[in-house]
């Protein structure tokens, strides 16, 4: 059973500060987004029902199910750095600010990278399964799927943090808030926001935080294995050893056991 943390959601995590990785994701976005707006009066592209960045740039950018068919590789990743609007991209970033960092000093700066990227590519992909029942599934960009995979992995560490939402009065946990988001998801279906990109990120991000431990269980107990039969083949009258392969796997898994762990 999961403990109550007790915790509330603190703005800017006060005494901690942003992590580098989300820094770094958060410069990146803004400064691609000026970019686009600055091909927009290079282009002369200002006309307010088009996305910002000239339709020919961001058509090599965005990603759809026919450009990565075509051979567009690059685009399950670049679309995570394009944005519609400055709201598009407030919105994202500010989430991105408040939820990144707790999971970044979790999974630790080069594994959160890892995991974002996932999300988001997988949260791409995941848009073959409406093209592969005929419906119809346009371009999309944007650090949603990400980033709302990166919100599962914050309620997965802490899943009773409580957190203030506007416009509601009182606060929600963060198993809530993944609930209320999947619900919101669910009744946009047919709109014009990417669903199955939303879901999609989430169903990694889920994934991710649950398998990762048994994969690095996995990888080490192997390692721990192979180091021993190389000892036994130099000495074959050593110890067969202290299980320092299991050791460390069992540190693995205190590190992801999320519910039980002591809360600050």
């Amino acid at each position: 059973m999961s403990k109550t943390s007790g915790r509330s959601f603190q703005f800017a995590f006060a005494g901690e500060g942003i992590t580098f990785a989300v820094r770094a994701l958060i410069l990146t976005s803004a400064a691609i987004f000026v970019a686009q707006l600055a091909l927009d009066i290079v282009l002369g592209n200002l006309n307010p029902q088009d996305p910002p960045g000239g339709l020919a740039i961001l058509d090599t950018l965005v990603y759809s199910n026919d450009r990565l068919l075509r051979g567009w590789v690059w685009t399950p990743l670049t679309y995570l750095f394009l944005h519609a609007g400055l709201w598009h991209l407030f919105m994202n970033m500010l989430q991105l600010y408040f939820f990144g960092p707790e999971v970044e000093r979790l999974l630790g700066t080069r594994q959160f990278l890892r995991f974002y990227f996932v999300c988001g590519v997988v949260g791409a992909l995941a848009n073959f399964i409406p093209y592969a029942l005929g419906l119809p599934s346009g371009p999309i960009l944007g650090a949603s799927g990400a980033i709302l995979g990166v919100i599962v992995a914050f309620a997965i560490n802490d899943p009773d943090r409580q957190l203030f939402l506007l416009p509601l009065p009182f606060p929600i946990t963060a198993r809530a808030l993944v609930l209320v988001l999947v619900l919101l998801n669910v009744m946009q279906a047919g709109g014009p926001v990417s669903v199955t990109t939303h879901l999609g990120g989430m169903a990694a991000g889920f994934a991710y935080m649950k398998l990762r431990p048994m994969t690095l269980r996995w990888s080490w107990q192997r390692r721990g294995r192979r180091v021993k039969r190389e000892k036994s083949k130099v000495n074959p009258d050593a110890p067969a050893g202290t299980g320092d392969e299991k050791k460390l796997a069992d540190a693995i898994d205190n590190i992801f056991k999320f519910q039980d762990k002591e809360k600050r």
